[in-house]
């Protein structure tokens, strides 16, 4: 089998750097949550803050006799819009409204309140509409609540995601990290009899934690980060989120589209959603592709011991089930990588590199992707796993197989490099 190592010295570390290479992750937060944020708050706008101001203003404005001239409720495919125009008189001039609420919207849902409007307020009956006294030609006959305005709450979940990402970019809420992960990272060095500790009270159980983490000489098989049907269910929850409520406003376009052509249709708003439905139709291709994954052979690895200290020898077997006559090519790479976080202003970015890069195993050959056996030195010079607030090393077992017209085999099994073994002195 074949190894590389990639030069430990090409490139400084993360925390040494004076300026980073990069925020796309944290610039990518940005972009989401400014993203909900916009569109939650404009459609909260709308639908609800308007409504609500208005209903709240009127509570001053002048009651005045009113004759309705037509009522009725024009049905557009399957929404209800409202339709109730009255005229009334104010300081000896006449005056014509169309606005029965403060609710405007057309919908689908409660049409029977709607159709009730319209049999209370038939063509010239006289009833009582509510005036704005510093404006008389804005004027409703009905001043409340409608059940229309619970429309109003539809963009909060818009606002709640979007006000998460932002507290996400801000650094002030931290994404969990997953077990595999956490089981890579969160550990503790083993303390020899030839090393000094730098807390002279280091209590039994931390001692014994640092053993078991040593490990044993039996094999032990890796688990994966994230398996096949987990991607292809958060993808699937994802695209159902996102594709869910972005349809409600492509259905609108669409119907503006059928009443009017494109005449009728509001171009601003329609390049207003353009990232939105091109972000659905890429969470449509993931899911579709995450799907076809499923279908994937599926590697194990199993390793001589679940940490190994730098300098130290690992020992891997691998077995790949299913479909293996379908991979052209088998990659399986060590890899070690510095994870940074650090604030820029009021950005929180997050930024990586590969330090060490080791390549256990290329092969072609049909019989020896289905299973095999390879060997390699941990480098000595090279850097120990590690997790701070802030930093972090991480390493990791990644399997590639290239399966051609079709998703290639993806998998990563996180593992522990301890500190170099100090032996004690004689």
């Amino acid at each position: 089998m074949s190894k590389r190592v990639k030069s430990l010295g090409d490139d400084p570390a993360l925390s040494a750097r004076q300026t980073p290479r990069g925020c796309v992750p944290g610039c990518f937060v940005w972009v989401f949550a400014v993203m909900f944020l916009g569109v939650g708050g404009f459609f909260f706008y709308l639908l609800a803050l308007k409504p609500w101001f208005g209903v709240l203003q009127a509570r001053s404005w002048v009651a005045t006799p009113c004759t309705v001239i037509s009522s009725d409720v024009k049905a557009d495919f399957d929404s209800q819009q409202l339709n109730v125009t009255f005229k009334y008189t104010v300081d000896q001039r006449g005056y014509q409204s169309d606005t029965y609420c403060f609710s405007l919207m057309s919908s689908n849902t409660g049409d029977t309140w709607k159709r009730q409007v319209v049999k209370d307020h038939p063509a010239g009956k006289q009833t009582t509409c509510f005036v704005n006294p510093s404006n008389p030609a804005k004027a409703v006959i009905d001043r409340g609540w409608v059940p229309d305005m619970w429309w109003g709450f539809f963009p909060i979940p818009f606002l709640m995601v979007g006000g998460a990402a932002l507290l996400v970019a801000l650094g002030v809420i931290r994404l969990p990290k997953t077990t595999a992960q956490a089981a890579a990272s969160e550990w503790k060095p083993a303390v020899s009899s030839g090393m000094t500790s730098d807390k002279s009270d280091l209590d039994s159980e931390e001692v014994a934690d640092s053993e078991s983490l040593m490990g044993s000489d039996e094999p032990v098989t890796l688990h994966p980060t994230s398996t096949p049907l987990g991607s292809f269910l958060g993808v699937l929850f994802v695209s159902f989120f996102w594709n869910g409520i972005v349809s409600i406003f492509v259905w609108s376009m669409f119907q503006e589209y059928q009443r009017g052509g494109f005449a009728a249709v509001n171009w601003f708003q329609a390049l207003f959603y353009s990232p939105f439905i091109l972000v659905g139709l890429a969470l449509v291709v993931a899911v579709f592709l995450a799907f076809l994954a499923l279908f994937n052979p599926r590697p194990t690895l199993i390793v001589s011991s679940l940490s190994v200290p730098l300098g130290g020898e690992l020992q891997l077997r691998w077995t790949v089930t299913g479909r293996v006559s379908a991979i052209n090519r088998l990659r399986i790479v060590l890899k070690g990588i510095e994870k940074a976080t650090y604030c820029r202003g009021t950005t929180t970015c997050n930024d990586e590199a590969t330090f060490a890069e080791i390549l256990l195993v290329e092969t072609f050959e049909e019989f020896e992707i289905a299973e095999g056996e390879a060997t390699v030195t941990i480098p000595s010079d090279s850097m120990h796993s590690f997790a701070a607030s802030n930093n972090k090393i991480e390493w990791s077992l990644t399997v590639q197989g290239d399966i051609q017209l079709w998703p290639d085999m993806m998998a990563t099994f996180p593992i522990t490099i301890l500190p170099i073994r100090v032996k004690e002195s004689a």
